[in-house]
Parts: structure tokens; C-alpha cells; sequence
């Protein structure tokens, strides 16, 4: 069905609901509702091929984007600042196609919205990938961070041969000047602080938000001069950053680059222990160096390494791996043990061109399925065992590793 035919079965379906509405309020409107859901829900199956800008409402409201995913029961909705909505089919009664081709808001629309959004004691600043909203003053140093970053983790999964893609949208980065402030836009955001939350990335909004009470960038990092290449410029601004709040930064937006370059899906569909670890991996400086491979010590996650060596070998049993790959309700069980496992895992992997290699080809099988679909323990673990060969086997070389490292 074209988007013209469905748009002229919708004006029909909506005449035909107005007239059940005067004749027969009864059976009559139920018929031709549910006339008006089917017509809806076909025409967002041929926006969903078309990739096209549509406006879909429920008399209620109305929402503007891209389909990016779409079952019987959900829409999941793109809007022009890269936010995801996921909407019930059954409530949707109207359709527009707005436009052939998905056009993010202008980059002054987008900086604007923010601007007014974060008024008080906030600017924006923007750079090649990046809208960074921060304490007046400072935006412009954050940006460049954030920038630093992004190129970092871009080039680490291009040149080990991952597919990579250029982000629809800006991607935005909120960092509060305090801890209140941040809990306040979590409970707006519907995320749940705790006293240990300093960030998140989140899949819904695409934004990255932290705080960094303690040490806000400090003078040492705020000269003028464009960093050279290398991005040392900005290593010297994230170390002027207070210790957790440089991590946070690192982890959360590894995270949202990943879901913003084709690494993950932000429907979901990728298991944890791949998110997580790729993020843990990418946590140190040398993993993310542009000057060639660093020493063994500048790659590894310290924290990480000490908590698996301490904590977590001791009383593993094998049989772990098989667990975390097939299940991210046994990574969430056990999760510090299991953040460690996955670090560890995609470790070894990284330091073999050979498991490299099958990682990529891994990380593509991912991405090939679609998100929305049942991911099965079974499934996950047949996906996982068809690319790296039998777990058990693997499991044995893994823990030889890192019982030599």
C-alpha cells in the first residue's frame, strides 16, 4: 500500500468514524475504530519501508519522526531530535506522511530547544557530533571532550574492522553542576538515582546526563589553543575532571556512540555482557590511544582486572561464560562478578586478530537480527558458538589467559 493510498483510506476510515458517531454509537464507532486502527497500522508498515517523515496521533497528541520499529501491538517512533517513543498501534487513529526522507531538526532548532530547556545557568555548545549543555562557561571545554571521545571510540571499532555509520542527529550530552540538579532530571527522565549514580546513557532520550560536583574543569584545561593531533588537549581537560565523574563520561558516552554508529541497536537485541564489556574495554586510555599500541598496563582496566583476580576468579566456576552469554538476567544476578567476566572476555578477545576478527563477524550477526524479535537463551547461545565455536572449549583458552596475564 503507497502512503497515498493509505492516507486516502485514513481520511475515509475518519469520515467513517464521524458517522458511526451520529447513526450508531454502539457497534457502529467499535467497527469503525478498529477500520481506523488497521488503516493506521498499514500505513505505518509502509512508512516503516519508506523510511519517510511521518506524523502519527491519537487525538490526544501527536508525534513527528521516523518508524524505527514496528510489531502488532508497538510503534516505536524516531522524532527529529533522535528521542525514541514507543507507541500502542491500538491507539493510534491518525497518519501523515510529512515528508519522503527523515530530516533531523536544523542544528540551531535543535541548539534552541536545549537552550530552553536547560535556561538557567546552562549554555550550549556544539561540535562536529555533539550538542553539550553545561554550566555557562564551560560547554565549550566539555564539547570538546565529549568530541575527543567520540573520534577515540569511532576510529577503535573502524580500524578493527566494524562496520561503522554516521549519527542521524546531534548526539546531546547534559552535565549538571550538581548532584540535586541531576536528581531531578533523572526523576524527570523516569530513571531511578541512587546515592552511586554519577550518569547514564539513556536508550529513550539519546542523551548522555552526569554531574560533577567535586572539580568542574578547571583552569588548567581551559586554554584557547585547538588540541593537536592526538587529542592531548582534551586528555589534559578530562584529567582536570574530578576521578568519577572522567569515568562516567568515558563509560556513558562509549555507550551512546555505540548505539549511534551501528554498533548496537537502540531497540535492543544485543546481550549485556556485549555492551557492558565493549564499554569496560574501552575505559582505559591506551584502548582508545591514536598513537599506535600502548604497554600491556596502559590497556588494561585496572579496576576491572583487580576485582576479577580478587574477587571473582577465586570462586568461579566453569560454566560461567556459557551463563553470561545466554542469559542477561544471570549477568544482572551477579553483576559485579559479571561486569568483570565481560571486561575480562572482550579483552582477550581484542588482544587475539584472530578472535578479533570473529568478534566483528559476531557483532554483525547482532546486527543483522532484528531487535524486536525474542532473543532465546538457546538462540543466543547457537548465535554465539556459531561464530567462536564451542563455549566450553573457549571458556578453557579465556581462563588460561587471564590466569597468565
Amino acid at each position: 500500500m503507497s502512503f497515498s493510498d493509505s492516507h486516502k483510506d485514513l481520511t475515509r476510515s475518519r469520515a467513517a468514524l464521524d458517522f458511526g458517531r451520529m447513526r450508531t454509537p454502539g457497534l457502529g464507532y467499535t467497527r469503525a475504530a478498529t477500520a481506523i486502527v488497521m488503516v493506521v497500522a498499514a500505513a505505518c508498515r509502509a512508512a516503516a519501508a519508506d523510511n519517510g517523515l511521518i506524523r502519527v496521533g491519537d487525538g490526544r497528541s501527536s508525534h513527528v519522526g521516523k518508524i524505527v520499529g514496528l510489531t502488532r501491538t508497538t510503534c516505536s517512533l524516531m522524532d527529529r531530535q533522535g528521542r525514541i517513543e514507543h507507541l500502542s498501534v491500538r491507539d493510534l487513529t491518525e497518519f501523515e506522511k510529512v515528508s519522503p526522507r527523515y530530516t533531523p531538526d536544523s542544528a540551531s532548532a535543535f541548539r534552541n530547544a536545549l537552550q530552553k530547556e536547560f535556561a538557567r545557568g546552562y549554555e550550549v555548545s556544539g561540535t562536529s557530533h555533539y550538542l553539550v549543555c553545561a554550566p555557562r562557561g564551560r560547554a565549550q571545554q566539555y564539547g570538546r571532550l565529549f568530541e575527543s571521545i567520540y573520534g577515540d571510540v569511532e576510529q577503535f571499532y573502524r580500524v578493527r574492522g566494524f562496520r561503522v555509520e554516521s549519527p542521524e542527529v546531534p548526539l546531546v550530552a547534559v552535565v549538571f553542576s550538581s548532584q540535586e540538579e541531576f536528581v531531578q532530571y533523572c526523576l524527570r527522565d523516569r530513571v531511578t538515582p541512587s546515592p552511586t549514580l554519577r550518569g547514564y546513557y539513556s536508550l529513550l532520550s539519546n542523551r548522555v546526563a552526569l554531574y560533577d560536583d567535586a572539580a568542574l574543569v578547571s583552569d588548567a584545561g581551559s586554554s584557547t589553543a585547538r588540541p593537536a593531533a592526538g587529542h592531548a588537549g582534551d586528555r589534559t581537560i578530562l584529567a582536570n575532571i574530578s576521578g568519577d565523574a572522567a569515568d562516567t563520561i568515558i563509560h556513558e558516552t562509549t555507550h551512546q556512540v555505540g548505539y549511534n554508529i551501528g554498533i548496537h541497536s537502540r531497540l535492543g537485541g544485543t546481550p549485556v555482557w556485549v555492551v557492558e564489556g565493549l564499554a569496560t574495554v574501552l575505559e582505559p586510555d591506551g584502548m582508545r590511544s591514536k598513537s599506535g599500541r600502548r604497554l600491556l598496563s596502559d590497556r588494561l582496566n585496572q579496576e576491572r582486572i583487580v576485582w576479577f583476580r580478587e574477587r571473582h576468579r577465586p570462586g568461579r566456576p566453569m560454566g560461567n561464560l556459557a551463563c553470561i552469554v545466554a542469559s542477561d538476567d544471570y549477568f544482572q544476578r551477579n553483576l559485579l562478578n559479571s561486569y568483570s567476566e565481560a571486561w575480562a572476555f572482550l579483552f582477550f578477545l581484542m588482544e587475539s586478530p584472530a578472535r578479533q576478527r570473529e568478534l566483528v563477524s559476531y557483532l554483525q550477526r547482532l546486527r543483522d537480527r532484528d531487535p524486536l524479535k525474542e532473543y532465546t537463551p538457546e538462540e543466543r547461545l547457537s548465535d554465539f558458538q556459531s561464530v567462536f565455536g564451542d563455549v566450553s572449549r573457549l571458556e578453557v583458552d579465556f581462563i588460561r589467559y587471564m590466569d597468565r596475564l
